[in-house]
């Protein structure tokens, strides 16, 4: 493969990784908010609980005790939601940590065959020193066996 188009890939491989790893931040901070979310929901509803019950200690009308019931009946619907955007928001954080490694897996490839070219290059210039190396010691060695 030609260097220069190979050096081409690898630059567009390492953006290509780059970019997924900044979605794969931008997702795990997303999940992150999500679960503060949650956790917040989870501590107000036993707050509430615990009001709910110091208020059933010093008696409590039927009709505070439906609005309790109906409001703790909220407060579970919208954990179950952010339940749910939770395991939503893992399994997009999973994805893009899948895009990632891909990404990763072909800028490696990409980095390994540079290497492998590198290292042929090398090899073709240390071959061609040790062959005028060569040229020149026989070319010496005729030079002083002609002088005796």
């Amino acid at each position: 493969m030609n260097p220069v188009v190979l050096e081409h890939l690898t630059e567009q491989a390492e953006k290509a990784r780059t970019e997924a790893a900044r979605l794969l931040a931008e997702e795990r901070h997303n999940k992150q908010k999500i679960a503060q979310q949650l956790a917040t929901l989870q501590h107000y509803r036993q707050d509430y609980v615990v009001q709910l019950q110091a208020q059933l200690q010093q008696g409590l009308a039927g009709h505070l005790l439906q609005n309790y019931q109906r409001f703790l009946a909220s407060l579970d619907a919208a954990i179950q939601r952010a339940e749910q955007a939770l395991t939503t928001q893992q399994q997009k954080v999973d994805q893009q940590q899948q895009h990632w490694l891909q990404q990763q897996r072909t800028l490696a490839s990409y980095e390994t065959l540079q290497e492998r070219q590198h290292q042929a290059a090398l090899h073709q210039m240390n071959q061609r020193e040790q062959k005028l190396n060569d040229e020149l010691s026989i070319a010496m060695y005729l030079r002083n066996r002609a002088s005796q």
